[in-house]
């Protein structure tokens, strides 16, 4: 009988996971695409590759739904039959979409909630459990099951979810015809997949209500627009500073408002600041690779700093990939056997090993990366909408499908929100250089490897990196995972200081020291895993911009000078900051 009903639960939860695809696919412009059909191919093989297994442990299967089985009867008994509200099953801490009390005081849906969270938990933990699954297919159905389970959630529709049902009857329908409206509008300005707004698009003005750190652009060329922002104190550091962004997002995440501007601050201590902004590349720059970002990007920008500034070095900091394209650059340098003309760098949630990339490895595997390039070959890059989603469903309960409710079902507004404004202005990555990052890097791990990676005609060793480098990462960070930058920083030559900060990707890298909010960990050994460096790691409360500042101060002559002029006769001022490129929307319209 157990092992019967355990069969029809797996057969159930296969009809649930083709379904949750199909209605996904509906959502998409063309459901034919070569990714749609390799995700699904593979999904289902996985799913295939599990029955398999699970048929031939009986006994563990038996075991699993023996205890499904009792805790169900025990909430159908404590909640139907007595009328007790209390909790048998809880969501996860975190877990937002049950907050609403009438998902404990009502019934029904207490017993609809719990018997849905004791189905998702089970059916994850059946995955955990079945012996003889490799870690990576296991981590691909564990993923892409939490997807579906939590697509199907009875929070994201209106007949089982409680607090939905009493707004709708209440208010007669007219939120969900306010989130219709508001869907037609995202899907018109969706690319391949459904883009929620998260955020009222209309609230902030670049340039104005945010990335309006007084500054100039000193140098353009097709790739990037350089900015060398205004001193703020009487003089400067004479070292100069220059931030590399990632490529698949704006620079202004570190300079949203003044409350919260990195930027901001570090020109607060006396450093003389340069920024590169990225162009956001269309159609148009197809043929812009990766090598092309460190040649064509930090290597110039370098040189014009050098020549505004007269000095013959600088400090670098480079955030996510651009951290990655930095390491690159310095590898390239000494490669070339160039004079160091980076005296340190920074890297802010950077991967340089990406052998555990987190959860976005459920997507790295042959067929979706073959995928995925087939259809970047056709459209010449690919559409930053669809990665920005990509993203946010890496945290689908609390980057997604709250939005979806909210905006849709609830017929709210979006908030007006900086951060979220920055999170949803999306950039295009070109098709080369999104191939490389998906085959080169994550699948096969070129950067680390000996003769793995050539830049500019020449091959890069990290080994060969022998500045004093600073990995900041964050414990909670699910894009970099920090045990994956821990194995990177192993990687690279010369002094290195690992530091772990509180929260997350960006929550635990912006973090000023005037709010406190984050403490970070400092230990001094770098020790041969992370596990072993955090085991004696110490934890300090406060921001770690301090105690990264603090080190800077170490690569910068306590002599201050005056500052330096904006730009000269060979890097003229040729806009105001934040300049062009930066407001370049999607879709890109192509001059």
């Amino acid at each position: 009988m157990f092992q019967h009903f355990f069969s029809d639960y797996l057969v159930k939860l296969q009809e649930t996971n083709q379904k949750w695809w199909e209605d996904l696919d509906s959502n998409r412009a063309s459901v034919n695409t070569p990714f749609n059909k390799a995700m699904q191919e593979l999904n289902f093989e996985d799913t295939a590759l599990l029955f398999e297994k699970a048929a031939n442990q009986p006994s563990a299967l038996m075991e699993i739904q023996a205890h499904w089985w009792q805790q169900q009867l025990e909430i159908w008994q404590k909640v139907l039959l007595t009328g007790n509200t209390d909790c048998i099953v809880e969501a996860e801490k975190g877990d937002k979409r049950f907050s609403d009390e009438s998902w404990r005081n009502e019934l029904v849906f207490n017993f609809i909630k719990q018997s849905y969270l004791l189905f998702g938990q089970t059916y994850l933990n059946t995955i955990n459990n079945i012996e003889g699954l490799d870690e990576k297919t296991k981590e691909r159905l564990s993923f892409f099951s939490r997807q579906a389970i939590n697509a199907l959630s009875p929070s994201n529709f209106i007949a089982t979810n409680p607090e939905l049902l009493k707004l709708t009857i209440e208010q007669n329908g007219e939120n969900l015809l306010a989130g219709l409206e508001q869907l037609k509008s995202d899907l018109e300005a969706s690319s391949d997949i459904l883009k929620v707004r998260m955020t009222n698009n209309n609230a902030f003005r670049v340039g104005e209500d945010i990335a309006n750190t007084p500054g100039d652009v000193v140098f353009k060329n097709e790739l990037f627009e350089l900015i060398q922002y205004r001193p703020l104190t009487d003089k400067v550091n004479a070292t100069p500073m220059l931030i590399v962004p990632p490529f698949v997002n704006k620079f202004y995440i570190l300079d949203l408002r003044e409350k919260n501007s990195m930027v901001r601050w570090l020109l607060n201590q006396g450093h003389c600041v340069f920024m590169i902004s990225w162009r956001n590349p269309g159609a148009a720059q197809k043929e812009t690779e990766f090598g092309d970002y460190v040649t064509e990007g930090v290597v110039k920008a370098v040189s014009a700093i050098e020549d505004i500034t007269g000095q013959p070095q600088i400090n670098a900091t480079g955030y996510c990939i651009g951290g990655t394209i930095l390491a690159s650059t310095v590898a390239y340098y000494a490669a070339k056997r160039m004079k160091k003309r980076i005296k340190s760098a920074t890297f802010f949630t950077t991967i340089l090993d990406f052998s555990q990339p987190g959860e976005v490895g459920a997507y790295i595997n042959e067929p979706i990366v073959r995928a995925i390039e087939l259809q970047n070959d056709v459209k010449g890059y690919m559409d930053g909408r669809s990665l920005s989603v990509t993203f946010s469903l890496l945290r689908e309960n609390s980057l997604y499908w709250n939005y979806y409710v909210d905006n849709y079902l609830k017929g709210q507004s979006p908030v007006d929100f900086d951060l979220l404004y920055w999170n949803s202005d999306s950039t295009n990555v070109t098709a080369p250089v999104h191939n490389f990052m998906l085959r080169d890097l994550y699948l096969e791990n070129k950067l680390v490897q000996d003769k793995g990676v050539k830049i500019g005609g020449v091959w890069i060793d990290l080994d060969k990196i022998k500045i004093p480098s600073y990995f900041i990462s964050t414990k909670e960070d699910h894009i970099a995972l920090w045990q994956g930058t821990y194995r990177g920083a192993l990687k690279v030559g010369g002094n290195k200081t690992f530091v772990l900060g509180e929260s997350g990707h960006i929550a635990g890298i912006v973090n000023h020291p005037d709010k406190n909010k984050y403490g970070y960990w400092v230990n001094e050994n770098l020790e041969d895993t992370a596990d072993e460096w955090m085991s004696s790691a110490t934890h300090n409360e406060g921001s770690w911009w301090t105690h990264w500042n603090n080190w800077l101060s170490g690569f910068i002559p306590e002599e201050q000078v005056e500052p330096f002029p904006q730009g000269n006769e060979n890097y003229p001022v040729i806009d105001k900051a934040p300049g062009k490129y930066v407001k370049q929307v999607l879709p890109i319209e192509e001059d």
